[in-house]
């Protein structure tokens, strides 16, 4: 089971955000400027939630700055950064699996970003039809597949952006992984049989099902001779008809059996 890790924080971005600056760290710290003037900071003036540091950004900030006895310059350095994590974490319980604001697509980068593969990764180990990643902050294809393979299981549009739903849906499956009681998959049927030829990520599914049943599959994807004779093995078991295609019957009774060794 994956251990929960980096709760707290999230920690600051290694960069001054200043006026110019842009992404994710600069929205989570206007969502958590507009949550602090609902709890205890009233003179706050309220932000577009953009990920664009413009000047009323950069107001809002040197409020809190003065607020705090802070330097009042309008940036957030690591000081300001960390005094504004630390009041909102103390209002709201917040930490770095707080949503920041905006969604994050194929191109984003930044911590928001590493610290999202690093929770899919730890997902992935308990389910593997998710593929692994580097974690350097970087959002391409590796980033999108992987949203969109952890979405496809868990009742989501499988779009490969990381908005609010997807965002918390990945940190609460992430947290009960290391539970007795993990998230069971939703994962639909495709609607097409997979068969000997067949690819794709539901065949990454399928592949990684079988293996919580006992099969020993490469999951990359292709459904080749191994995979037929694993499909055949489960029908077997299951009191299917043997034809090593994965129908919706097969499919049916796929989802539930592997809910069972969760």
């Amino acid at each position: 089971m994956a251990q929960t890790i980096e709760t707290s924080g999230p920690v600051y971005p290694g960069r001054v955000l200043q006026t110019g600056s842009s992404g994710s760290e600069v929205a989570r710290m206007q969502t958590y400027l507009n949550a602090l003037q609902k709890a205890g900071y009233p003179t706050l003036k309220t932000l577009t939630v953009d990920g664009q540091y413009g000047a009323a950004t950069a107001n809002t900030v040197k409020q809190f700055q003065a607020l705090k006895g802070l330097s009042i310059d309008g940036k957030i350095g690591p000081a300001t950064w960390n005094a504004i994590v630390a009041a909102y974490n103390a209002a709201y319980n917040g930490s770095a699996d707080t949503w920041p604001g905006i969604t994050l697509r194929s191109g984003s980068t930044g911590q928001d970003v590493r610290h999202m593969q690093m929770r899919l990764n730890q997902v992935a180990t308990l389910y593997p039809g998710i593929n692994k990643q580097t974690e350097d902050g970087q959002y391409g294809s590796n980033m999108s597949n992987a949203v969109r393979r952890f979405q496809s299981q868990f009742g989501l549009t499988a779009d490969g952006q990381l908005g609010k739903n997807t965002w918390n849906a990945i940190v609460s499956v992430h947290n009960a992984e290391s539970t007795t009681t993990p998230t069971q998959v939703t994962t639909p049927y495709s609607g097409t049989a997979m068969r000997t030829g067949s690819s794709g990520d539901y065949v990454r599914f399928l592949q990684s099902y079988l293996n919580a049943l006992g099969a020993k599959l490469t999951v990359d994807g292709q459904f080749g001779t191994a995979t037929s004779r694993a499909t055949q093995q489960f029908q077997a078991k299951a009191g299917l008809p043997i034809d090593g295609v994965v129908g919706s019957a097969t499919w049916a009774k796929l989802i539930p059996a592997f809910n069972g060794t969760l």
